[in-house]
């Protein structure tokens, strides 16, 4: 993690030094008080809901090296005292403390001489990274975007992390508007830049799916002649992108022509798949232990960044296939003799028909239930995305929908005009219902796959269902 002196922060930040000295030294930055170390740089982040102007004492009493703030007049007494205690920590003024932070993270940057690989794209996102990080960690000094910290606060904090012994860090981009992916490519200026695909999500800001193309080609704008995009060839948006590249490319897919492909794909219906792995000319098996199909795309964009690495093959298998994935994320276990797949963390139209195919073929000896909760920020497609995808589990071999919530809803009904039984097609108007419902009715052999975006909080259901003693 950086460590620095506070005329370097002074260099990088263009603040004012308001007490202290400017040799004296931090490790790390923190802008949270609860976790701060000693010895870190306390940032004082503003946002709508916090203040962390309100929490300098608490970054003195917990001895941080130095305070970045841009309200002079929160400047404790304590610190503008001539009798400060020698110990005191520094202080520097800017005018923005969250530029600063991704001022410095910008500046920290450019020191470090590591490989940044920046993965973006509307589904797996996280899960590529990690899949990236698992392979190069294999060869590599790694780090990676630790959980989802991949905003405009989170990524700067990630680099921030970086050290000299670092060789490669695997940097995940998120956005919901147009200029964040710039923004933060901007910051960690990657080498290998990837999107695994682009599909309906954060409508709400960006309105077209054309937007969210173009916000998410922000990070192929970004690579320079010496750096790589990984195109997924069998996502036209995303290889509408690569028309335009200053960098190399390099392309992955499974239905079309590409660098790298996989071939001999056999499902494992309880928990992943075996492929082969045509690379160039060369090829390799890879048993991949994750639930999804869409898991078979984001391992291949992470061999194409471990190919660009130059990462040897038997490497980059051993890596997939010890690979651990967040929570959430396909995450399967037995509750009772019932299968629980908890894919809760978010969802969008295409990953909930993602997760339905999954559903489906899952071998099960039980009922298959799948469990949904609202996709929200889908702005003016919110009604007919739940609609559609009402049809398409009427048109599956799903047992039991079971909604919860307003949109949600949208799809039970249709799902019951397109056939489904009305005891088949069940809709709760929250999570409390919906768990009650699921604790007297499930038994064992049943298959439950939950499904929803972050703000429906599908987990708790899960949770309910686990923690109750009836079932």
């Amino acid at each position: 993690m950086i460590e620095s002196k506070a005329e370097e922060c002074l260099k990088a930040l263009r603040g004012d030094l308001l007490s202290g000295q400017a040799s004296q030294t931090f490790r790390g930055v923190s802008i949270d008080t609860r976790t701060l170390k000693a010895g870190q740089l306390f940032f004082c982040i503003q946002g709508p809901r916090f203040d962390g102007h309100g929490f300098i004492q608490q970054a003195i009493d917990k001895n941080a090296a130095g305070i970045i703030l841009s309200a002079r007049e929160k400047l404790p007494w304590s610190l503008a005292s001539e009798k400060k205690p020698a110990d005191a920590p520094f202080v520097i003024r800017v005018d923005d403390t969250l530029s600063a932070l991704q001022n410095l993270a910008r500046f920290h940057r450019s020191q470090m001489p590591a490989r940044i690989v920046g993965v973006t794209g509307t589904n797996g996102k996280s899960t590529t990274k990690e899949m990236i990080a698992s392979i190069s960690e294999t060869t590599y000094k790694t780090l990676k975007t630790r959980g989802n910290l991949n905003n405009h606060i989170g990524l700067p904090l990630n680099v921030l992390e970086l050290d000299a012994s670092h060789e490669v860090a695997v940097l995940e981009m998120g956005m919901s508007a147009a200029g964040e992916i710039r923004q933060l490519a901007d910051i960690a200026k990657p080498d290998i830049g990837i999107i695994t695909n682009i599909s309906e999500g954060h409508l709400v800001q960006l309105k077209t799916l054309k937007n969210v193309q173009a916000a998410k080609g922000e990070l192929f704008e970004a690579l320079d002649e010496q750096a790589t995009a990984i195109v997924n060839a069998d996502d036209p948006l995303v290889l509408e992108l690569a028309l335009s590249l200053r960098a190399k490319r390099m392309t992955f897919a499974i239905d079309h022509p590409a660098d790298v492909k996989a071939d001999n794909i056999q499902a494992n219906p309880k928990n992943g798949h075996d492929f082969t792995v045509s690379l160039f000319d060369k090829s390799f098996s890879v048993t991949l232990p994750f639930l999804g199909f869409c898991n078979i795309y984001n391992a291949l964009a992470a061999v194409a960044a471990g190919h660009s690495l130059g990462i040897p093959t038997t490497a980059m298998a051993e890596g997939l296939a010890h690979c651990k994935l967040l929570s959430q994320r396909y995450e399967i276990f037995q509750h009772r003799s019932m299968i629980i797949i908890n894919d809760a963390y978010n969802a969008n139209p295409q990953s909930m028909k993602e997760a339905l195919t999954t559903l489906t073929g899952y071998h099960s000896s039980g009922r298959k239930l799948f469990v949904i909760g609202d996709m929200l920020e889908l702005g003016d497609l919110s009604q007919s995305a739940h609609q559609d995808l009402g049809k398409e589990i009427a048109g599956q071999s799903v047992d039991i929908l079971v909604a919860v919530g307003e949109l949600a809803s949208l799809a039970t009904q249709e799902a019951r005009t397109k056939g489904m039984a009305e005891d088949s097609a069940l809709a709760f108007e929250n999570r409390e219902e919906a768990s009650q419902y699921l604790i007297k009715n499930t038994r064992p052999g049943d298959c439950l796959l939950f499904k929803g975006s972050r703000g429906a909080g599908m987990e708790k259901v899960i949770q309910a269902l686990v923690n109750s003693k009836s079932n």
